[in-house]
């Protein structure tokens, strides 16, 4: 068997797997992020080993005779959130999420040194700003030199759970593709940045193929955690280009789209254009000279969880007094209220937007809000504006590829919600198929885990075995008629507001 680890925004999640990548029990935990000033998002780094903790022993709770069976351990996490450490591996501070923006002043720094185009040329990332692990590996070393000085390595997070299961300071080369110092054409470390920006490349970790085994977990950790002391730990993948190959979106052609708390939407290339003037966010794929073209907008699902958090307290309370989720409870709401969600739209950049636009400053906005404005039409906004947003990146796909997507495969928890899904396809006008394993990130990595155990070939052929198509959604005429206005004013909206930003 196989555990997978999905350590996202705000929650942990681990998921056991059988010998034919079957799901056998999942357990998760949510938590809280620190946002203590302005552009400022963290979290303890322990938060996140609690969290793994946790849900292993909840899974071995659930199925108490796996314990023995587990052979391998993979690793899928959130990209770009920085944790320095020091020779012994103890977090040197909070680590800094990837939403956290604060490092303004370094990314002006290091557009100064580095051209727009040749910055996106070697890295495939937009625009160097306050959000990238560069800006904010600056950021420390300007504003914390003597915790600069005291790092033994930078990890980003999966880096920093190998670490803790292993003892091991290794990175892989899918984590490290969006973070600014990886040039993803020549698949190493982009050298001169760091010697530009005057960081020690020593301080940061060996990059590994995913899918690479690492070394046997730890016995102490093995024992804390209840699990064998031959389990072997393997690297996974971001969670973005672990999703698409846990939907077998692993060649050319297939384009999938994940809802969790930001939104992706990934398509597979060979030959993506380095120098494209729409400068469209690339990663690196799970293997050598395969790449994902990849729109991120920053904050998808963790806006619906503000407003559950926020205003959602009675749903909570029954939620935890009944067995119904309080999202399914939140979708019962958005799918009794009216397509269009009486003239509400919402701009839902509530942490910024990349693309197709690049404005780290932008915010939410509501508008159309009136004295009959009810809960259920503020939920059916936010699920309306995420469709919007993934409408309007799948055209900029489009005008980069020549190709018209015809059908998307839908991940991640948004996948889970039936009428999220129709309003996708309704806004969108295309096919939504949902897959029978929606959790296809930790499939993903598990997928690694298995190959590297040798049970399976290739990854594409695991992938294939594993999962398929189990729901689909055809878009309703009437629906996308009404929703070709809500999609305009939605446009219109932003134009008319973006320099108020």
């Amino acid at each position: 068997m196989i555990l997978a680890f999905d350590i996202g925004t705000t929650a942990v999640k681990a998921s056991l797997f059988d010998d034919k990548l079957a799901l056998l029990a999942s357990s998760s935990i949510e938590y809280e992020l620190i946002a203590e000033r302005s552009l400022h998002v963290e979290l303890d780094a322990e938060t996140y080993w609690k969290g793994i903790v946790h849900c292993v022993k909840e899974i071995l709770a659930k199925a108490p005779r796996s314990a023995k069976d587990i052979r391998g351990i993979g690793i899928t996490t959130q990209g770009e959130t920085l944790i320095p450490v020091d020779a012994s591996g103890t977090a040197l501070r909070r680590a800094i999420v990837w939403l956290d923006g604060r490092a303004v002043d370094e990314s002006a720094t290091i557009r100064a040194l580095f051209d727009e185009r040749e910055f996106y040329a070697k890295t495939g990332i937009p625009d160097c700003n306050g959000l990238c692990p560069v800006s904010k590996l600056l950021w420390i070393k300007n504003r914390e030199p003597e915790l600069y000085a005291n790092t033994y390595k930078f990890l980003l997070l999966e880096d920093y759970v190998i670490m803790r299961l292993t003892g091991k300071f290794v990175s892989e080369k899918s984590l490290l593709s969006t973070t600014g110092y990886f040039d993803i054409a020549q698949d190493r470390l982009w050298e001169e940045m760091l010697r530009r920006i005057g960081v020690d490349q020593e301080k940061i970790p060996e990059a590994l193929e995913c899918g690479t085994i690492v070394s046997k977990i730890l016995p102490e950790v093995a024992a804390e955690l209840g699990l064998p002391f031959d389990v072997l730990i393997v690297t996974g993948a971001m969670d973005q280009t672990a999703g698409a190959l846990g939907a077998v979106n692993v060649a050319p052609g297939l384009l999938s789209e994940t809802t969790g708390t930001a939104l992706s939407i990934a398509v597979t290339c060979e030959n993506p254009d380095f120098w494209n003037e729409k400068r469209l966010t690339i990663y690196r794929h799970i293997s050598k000279g395969r790449y994902l073209y990849i729109p991120i907008c920053m904050t998808a699902g963790i806006v619906l969880k503000w407003f559950k958090d926020e205003f959602c307290a009675d749903l909570i309370a029954e939620s935890a007094a009944g067995s119904e989720s309080v999202y399914d409870a939140m979708g019962k709401l958005a799918e009794t209220t009216p397509v269009g969600a009486n003239g509400l739209v919402l701009l839902p950049y509530f942490a910024g937007v990349t693309q197709p636009d690049n404005n780290p400053a932008a915010r939410g906005v509501f508008l159309g809000v009136g004295l009959d404005t009810k809960r259920g039409h503020f939920i059916r906004a936010i699920f309306e504006s995420i469709a919007f947003m993934l409408r309007e990146n799948i055209e900029l796909i489009e005008s980069i590829t020549g190709v018209r997507v015809a059908e998307l495969r839908s991940l991640g928890g948004g996948a889970k919600s039936a009428i999220w899904s129709q309003i996708k396809a309704d806004v969108t006008n295309r096919k939504i198929s949902t897959m029978a394993e929606s959790e296809c990130a930790s499939l993903g990595a598990a997928i690694l885990v298995a190959v590297a155990l040798g049970s399976y070939a290739s990854a594409a052929s695991a992938a294939t075995e594993a999962n398929e198509v189990h729901s689909s959604f055809e878009p309703e005429a009437r629906n996308s008629a009404v929703y070709e206005k809500s999609y305009l004013t939605y446009k219109t909206l932003y134009a008319r507001v973006r320099d108020l930003f």
